[in-house]
């Protein structure tokens, strides 16, 4: 497989799981809103917004340092386009 092959491969992968993070991330955010304010509705639903935010935030920031590591855990950097990797200035 070609370097751009291999990026799309890892995009694809990366996508998914990015979209089950931020349903992890969500649900277990809203489930301790659910938790923390199961008397107050009007609580709940502040909550419950500010849950779907900040599982999306958090989900990015956990795929972000995940890609990094996947990079160079698994020595990915020649075998992707540069769209992830950093080329280095030969010294």
């Amino acid at each position: 497989m070609t370097n751009k092959q291999n990026t799309i491969v890892f995009i694809i992968v990366g996508t998914i799981v990015s979209v089950i993070l931020t349903i992890l991330i969500g649900g277990a955010l809203v489930l301790l809103s659910l938790l923390i304010f199961k008397n107050n509705q009007e609580g709940f639903m502040i909550a419950f917004a500010i849950s779907l935010i900040a599982s999306m935030f958090l989900s990015m920031l956990v795929y972000q340092k995940l890609v990094i590591w996947v990079i160079n855990k698994f020595k990915l950097g020649d075998k992707l386009d540069p769209l992830f990797v950093r080329k280095q200035k030969k010294k």
